[in-house]
């Protein structure tokens, strides 16, 4: 997880942590063998225009955003791989 350059960046830095962990803990049920939500296996939208919308300051917040965004992507490639991985008919 990227770290947070400046103060306005904490909302989005949290954000983001709420959407890996998520991911992370449907993938652990996937990998056990057990059904996932598949409510919760989405790519976050909101998440993605908040972060294109935000007005960095800086270039340490530039930096940040680019990051946060990097890291974005690869949380929603996890998320592809895990419904492409995952049958149309989940159990829930």
């Amino acid at each position: 997880m990227p770290a947070i350059a400046t103060d306005r960046l904490v909302d989005l830095h949290d954000d983001l942590a709420y959407y890996d962990t998520a991911i992370a803990e449907e993938m652990r049920e996937y990998v056990r063998g057990r059904t996932i939500d598949p409510n919760r296996v989405q790519i976050d939208m909101e998440l993605e225009d908040a972060l294109r919308s935000f007005k960095p300051e800086n270039s340490a917040e530039v930096e940040c955003r680019r990051e946060f965004l990097r890291y974005k992507r690869r949380i929603d490639d996890v998320v592809r791989e895990l419904m492409r991985a995952t049958p149309a008919t989940v159990k829930v």
